[in-house]
């Protein structure tokens, strides 16, 4: 299942990204996902940073979108049977054609904690933000963002729309593809749904 993440995640990057080599597009592909470096002292795992610039069309308008992947120091390390996690903030800015900022946020997974239980949210990270396509296509010029909360180092996540309005409002909804996470050995994760 983290293959197949990885894969959608993978292909959603390379649809959208204008003028990139196809080589670039793979390289960016496999490192957004890679262990960057363990603290020889304290074992937390950190993934790679990443910067994706991109030109995007919603509708009719053209923007440019930037993706920045962080891992943080100051959040809370989750740890899991994989190991220990630094967490991740992932810092969005999308500018119209005249440069003006239509939306600047940087997001951590509290931002998606409506839709998780407290035992899921301290076991899981922040694990990536990639423009959608397809969905964008169809949204009447919003432009809709795909997000991961996950369990590090496995293949269980939960994915988000992320939809921002042509005039720089911000939703957040549950993945309707989403399926709920099953219990892990040691977890007792609830559904947020009803």
């Amino acid at each position: 299942m983290r293959y197949l993440t990885i894969l959608l995640l993978g292909a959603l990057f390379m649809i959208g990204c204008k003028n990139t080599k196809t080589e670039d597009v793979k390289a960016k592909e496999q490192l957004m996902y890679q262990i960057d470096s363990v603290d020889k002292q304290t074992g937390v795992q950190r993934m790679k940073s990443w910067l994706v610039e991109q030109e995007i069309v919603a509708g009719t308008k053209h923007y440019q979108l930037y993706i920045n992947r962080i891992p943080s120091d100051s959040l809370p390390l989750v740890k899991s049977d994989m190991g220990t996690f630094s967490d991740n903030v992932i810092i969005v800015t999308i500018t119209r054609q005249d440069h003006s900022r239509l939306f600047s946020k940087t997001f951590a997974k509290r931002d998606f904690s409506s839709f998780l239980s407290d035992n899921y949210l301290n076991k899981t990270i922040l694990e990536g933000v990639v423009f959608d396509v397809e969905k964008t296509e169809k949204a009447n010029g919003n432009i809709i963002l795909a997000a991961s909360v996950s369990y590090p180092g496995s293949d269980l996540y939960i994915p988000f729309s992320v939809t921002i309005t042509p005039f720089g409002k911000m939703s957040i909804d549950k993945d309707e593809d989403a399926v709920d996470i099953p219990v892990t050995v040691g977890d007792s994760v609830e559904s947020s749904e009803d």
